[in-house]
């Protein structure tokens, strides 16, 4: 793929309009999240839907990602840059244009579909622009370090947009944003065919559907559960048989298909098992910031924009992480050591936070636990990534790397189900166990009554001090009970970074995937 570009074109352009086709879509991966309440108010929506949002989009991208290697196949690389960008572009438009949460939800589920394209190809033409032995293993380290860091970088260009300009106007400009590397697309490609085309027939869309539908409906299930009591709520239980059903007809169909669409034998392979347990596990793990991230903003009050600044800790931390983990990877080294030295950086971050939740604060007290957070998730990503895929023959690699592209997804899901747990049930426990404490009789209350009432009478408030004084300690009783739920949370994150430490150090040296790291295929080229 090296030929495609002209000859007057420098190296530099040749990374920029790699990188200008992908970054455009990452930030589009989580922008419904960098202001919940901003989105679901603009849509008038819950903020579990606007977690939806992103979960679709997450679905439409791990549902994808198989069938779209035909489509790469099939066009040029110019051609295929062109369409998908356009694509998009056109999908930026409807969602600025629609306001109907329900469309915006078929839009992102397509939008998803569109980032796989952008992926593959943008990865296959990084790793083919590489000189290097390690060309692959540093490709990938290129494309997971954006991945990682698409989330806090995102909250961080998005935050003074979402205050300056109405919501659906993000949309606009992420469809004009797709219009410079458009242009370099047009200008500096030629239109020169990777391979042979492969032809689109056969395409097996029953089990691209199939696919997507389990998951979905296991994202709405995390999502909405707690919410509606799980199975108490019929609308969980035709999500849970619709998961089932789909499972079952999609393993019978893989059994049955000459050219199957994901190859069931890879869960023969002990390896994989142990990777996919890791990367599941450290991506519960890495959403576990989302609690910190609301610490910042509920309790020490910090508005958008500085929670947008301090968001550069943990992408340092996260650079940090990939490149060490880079360097010990091209070192042949075991990634055992690697995984724990990963999970003890994550540990350490649960531990430092759960004893730094308090009513008052300052931010600066969190950039090294953001640091290392970041360092942790970095760490782990990439060599685990690695090390599924190289656990299983070559011929199986595609589905391997389709498989980790659904446990990172399992694993998002399952930690807003988890935080949705705790938040609605925990924080309503603890919020019960301070009210029964704040009797009349309670001689603390009626101290903290008074100074509240004074402090409130002396900054100019002498019209019913007594009932704005209540408020205030409502308030506190909210953030307290937050505070509880968070710890409680951290709490579980540090039992599980303890257990797999456990696990990864009872493993064997778990050196063998330098072995077949050279020979399987992490992309379609």
């Amino acid at each position: 793929m090296k030929d495609i570009f002209k000859e007057w074109v420098p190296e530099w352009l040749i990374k920029i309009i790699l990188f200008s086709g992908l970054m455009p879509s990452m930030v589009l991966f989580f922008l419904p999240g960098a202001n919940i309440n901003v989105t679901a108010g603009y849509y008038g929506c819950q903020p579990s839907d606007v977690q939806l949002l992103i979960a679709l989009f997450y679905a439409g991208f791990v549902g994808f990602y198989i069938l779209e290697r035909r489509f790469f196949e099939f066009f040029s690389a110019k051609q295929y840059y062109i369409i998908f960008n356009i694509v998009q572009i056109v999908n930026c438009i409807l969602m600025y244009s629609v306001k109907s949460v329900e469309w915006i939800f078929f839009l992102r589920f397509f939008q998803g579909m569109i980032f796989a394209s952008a992926v593959n190809l943008s990865i296959s033409m990084i790793f083919s622009r590489l000189k290097s032995e390690r060309a692959k293993e540093l490709s990938y380290s290129i494309f997971f370090c954006l991945l990682l860091c698409s989330s806090p970088f995102n909250t961080f260009v998005t935050a003074d947009f979402i205050d300056s300009f109405n919501f659906d106007e993000i949309y606009f400009y992420a469809a004009i944003s797709f219009v410079p590397g458009l242009l370099m697309v047009l200008l500096t490609m030629k239109p020169n065919r990777h391979k042979r085309p492969y032809p689109l027939f056969s395409l097996d869309w029953a089990s691209f559907i199939l696919y997507s539908l389990l998951m979905i409906s296991v994202g709405y299930m995390m999502i909405y559960g707690q919410e509606v009591y799980w199975f108490y709520d019929n609308k969980m239980l035709y999500a849970l048989l619709l998961a089932i059903a789909v499972t079952i007809v999609f393993v019978i169909r893989q059994f049955g298909l000459k050219r199957v669409y994901l190859h069931l034998d890879i869960f023969k392979s002990r390896n994989m098992l142990l990777g996919m347990m890791v990367l599941y596990m450290m991506y519960i793990e890495r959403f576990s910031l989302t609690i910190a991230n609301q610490y910042f903003s509920q309790v020490l009050n910090l508005d958008p924009l500085n929670l947008s600044y301090i968001q550069w800790f943990n992408i340092l931390g996260i650079v940090l992480g990939v490149t060490i983990s880079f360097y010990w990877i091209s070192a042949q080294r075991s990634v055992k050591w690697l995984w724990s030295f990963g999970y003890c950086s994550l540990l350490l971050f649960h531990q430092i936070m759960f004893f730094s939740f308090e009513s008052d604060g300052n931010d600066y007290y969190f950039y090294v636990p953001l640091i290392i957070h970041g360092i942790g998730v970095g760490l782990i990503m990439v060599p685990t990534i690695l090390f599924v895929i190289s656990s299983v023959k070559t011929k199986f690699g595609a589905s391997a790397a389709a498989v980790c592209l659904a446990v990172r997804y399992l694993g998002y899901i399952s930690s807003i189900g988890l935080q949705n747990f705790f938040k609605l049930f925990e924080t309503s426990q603890h919020q019960v166990a301070f009210s029964d404490n704040l009797g009349k009789n309670n001689p603390i209350l009626l101290q903290y009554l008074n100074k509240a009432t004074s402090e409130v009478a002396e900054n100019g408030l002498t019209y019913k001090e007594h009932a704005a004084s209540l408020k205030l300690i409502a308030q506190r009783v909210r953030n307290e009970s937050f505070i509880r739920y968070a710890m409680d949370y951290y709490e579980l994150m540090s039992i599980i970074s303890i257990c797999l430490l456990l696990l990864i150090l009872l493993s064997p040296s778990l050196k063998t995937m330098y072995k077949k790291l050279k020979t399987n295929l992490v992309s379609p080229a």
